[in-house]
């Protein structure tokens, strides 16, 4: 059962990283997730200029990392992240 935890992102330095390399990785860890299911994962972000890659997880930090390894996700480190109280409102708030 996917546990609603903490959040984690798998950083990833991927040089000459492509979009198609991207929906491959995000296929991949959405089926070891779901096979695992013990973590719930929240999809990638590709920085291009920075051939940064950004894999955002829910769950415990063991679970992450494993789910990480199994999927074969390239990452250096993977940390945990708080996503802004204020996201989703931010517009209505500006005016």
């Amino acid at each position: 059962m996917v546990a609603h935890g903490e959040t984690f992102i798998a950083e990833c330095f991927w040089p000459n990283v492509h979009e198609a390399d991207l929906a491959e990785l995000d296929r991949r860890v959405e089926r070891t997730a779901a096979a695992l299911n013990t973590v719930r994962y929240l999809g990638s972000i590709l920085l291009r200029e920075d051939e940064v890659v950004l894999c955002e997880f829910e769950g415990a930090a063991v679970n992450v990392r494993e789910v990480a390894r199994l999927a074969d996700i390239p990452f250096e480190r993977i940390i945990a992240a708080r996503r802004s109280p204020w996201a989703g409102g931010a517009s209505d708030r500006l005016s």
